[in-house]
């Protein structure tokens, strides 16, 4: 079994800018992404069997048609909300809804439970539990990263990953890529 997700991967130069801000967000009970492994999960599938995984990229190969376009990262904010978030994110523009519903569709074909809404974004961080410092910190530093810009970046390709979960964090292999 693999744990599996399909993404869009980030160049280097949009991980570069992102690992700039991240540094701020430092604090006990707030668990950064290493920016490095920064994407957008356009779908978790989950552990997947390894004989499926041709299956999966021929379903993406045949079903997935959105053009490519271009991608513009700005703008850091959390979910549920900014009050008392639990996830922390860049926003990410361009036509991802389209891309997620190809995405969902082509694996709902073969056998994939589609998930519920799709919201396009690059997670930079989790608050595992909150602390007086992020409730006096985060605030202001939403607001200090409101118009904050990562850039842009074509997105011509996605990628089935791979998840290898241990103790020193995640780590992130593209096993396949499906152009658009």
């Amino acid at each position: 079994m693999i744990r599996t997700f399909i993404a869009v991967n980030l160049d280097p130069a949009i991980k570069e800018k992102i690992a700039e801000a991240v540094g701020d967000f430092n604090m006990k009970g707030l668990k950064t992404v290493e920016p490095e492994l920064v994407h957008i999960t356009l779908k978790f599938l989950g552990n997947v069997e390894e004989d499926r995984i041709d299956a999966i990229a021929d379903a993406l190969k045949e079903g997935v048609t959105v053009e490519p376009f271009t991608a513009t990262f700005r703008s850091i904010g959390g979910f549920p909300g900014t009050k008392n978030p639990r996830v922390i994110w860049i926003g990410a523009e361009g036509p991802f809804e389209a891309l997620n519903k190809q995405v969902e569709d082509a694996l709902a074909g073969i056998g994939f439970e589609r998930e519920g809404r799709f919201n396009a974004h690059v997670t930079i961080g989790r608050i595992k539990f909150s602390t007086p410092e992020q409730k006096q910190r985060l605030p202001l530093l939403f607001e200090k990263y409101r118009d904050f810009y990562a850039g842009t970046q074509p997105v011509d390709r996605i990628h089935v990953m791979k998840s290898t979960l241990s103790p020193k964090g995640p780590k992130y292999e593209a096993i396949r890529e499906i152009l658009l």
